[in-house]
């Protein structure tokens, strides 16, 4: 009798194991497989982020991962993982996070190591990325030789080393989007610059023009340094936008409109109001 009850209740247990086993797998086969992208960025003067897009595949084509939680860890050694924070992703499926480097954790060339993991989550399965890169200064400005004016940077690593053969591009911002200065990009000499001539200085307000001057590696991340210099074409601005045009903001509507509409809201009132008192006066009669 106690051998049946035995058998019985270890059959009952290995079913309930076994349907535990089988509901988990097929949850899990319910979730999507997403896929990380990280990327470093650091810009001078404002600090550095990790750029994070998060995207899945379904119905044949990819959806960004909207408003998902995405932890993110710094790799301290080569067992060891410190969680430093967590960001969710906006309606693009994109996040920025800020970083503060410590340099206890990095190797002599202040190397930094990161991993963004995708864990438990309703949707997705688990899924990491991580990001490895040497943090490097990068330094412009606009300076003047024999009459030309020249964008002149420098690129060197954060214990102040030339970086020799980096490609930098020279940009100059424009009203819909940057405009590639000389050649697409320019190499770094043995001491870590180049110097980019400007030929045919561009329009600016009161002559100021915004440079942008970017370095894309693998091994450094990105890399951009955004300035202003005074070397354009001096031109004035002719915006009409603090005025009372059609496209000013709204404290500045055109009295126009501001008059005529509100008086034809008036007269209709005053016509339905009109209208109001002629049937009370035609009910009391």
């Amino acid at each position: 009798m106690k051998a049946n009850l035995i058998s019985k209740y270890a059959l009952l247990i290995f079913l309930g194991s076994f349907l535990m086993i089988i509901s988990t797998q097929l949850q899990g086969q319910d979730k999507f497989k997403a896929k990380l992208s990280v990327d470093y960025q650091k810009t001078m003067g404002e600090g550095s982020v990790l750029l994070i897009k998060v995207k899945y595949k379904a119905e044949k084509k990819y959806i960004p991962a909207s408003f998902l939680k995405v932890n993110i860890y710094e790799q301290i050694n080569e067992d060891s993982l410190a969680l430093i924070g967590d960001i969710s992703t906006d309606h693009g499926g994109s996040a920025e996070y800020a970083l503060l480097l410590n340099s206890d954790f990095s190797d002599s060339l202040y190397t930094y190591r990161y991993i963004v993991k995708i864990e438990n989550d309703d949707k997705f399965k688990d899924a990491k990325k991580a990001i490895k890169f040497i943090d490097v200064n990068l330094v412009a400005k606009a300076i003047v030789e024999d009459s030309v004016h020249y964008i002149s940077a420098t690129l060197t690593d954060a214990t102040g080393t030339a970086i020799e053969g980096a490609k930098l591009e020279v940009k100059v911002h424009r009203l819909f989007a940057p405009l590639t200065i000389g050649e697409s990009s320019y190499k770094t000499d043995d001491n870590g610059k180049i110097l980019v001539p400007i030929e045919n200085p561009l329009p600016g307000v009161d002559g100021i023009l915004t440079f942008e001057v970017m370095s894309d590696s693998r091994s450094y991340g990105i890399a951009k340094i955004i300035f202003d210099a005074p070397i354009g074409k001096v031109v004035t601005d002719q915006s009409t936008f603090d005025q009372r045009t059609m496209w000013a903001p709204p404290r500045n509507t055109p009295y126009f409109l501001l008059i005529f509409p509100n008086l034809l809201i008036l007269g209709i009132w005053a016509v339905i109001l009109l209208l109001v008192s002629n049937l009370y006066k035609i009910y009391k009669s």
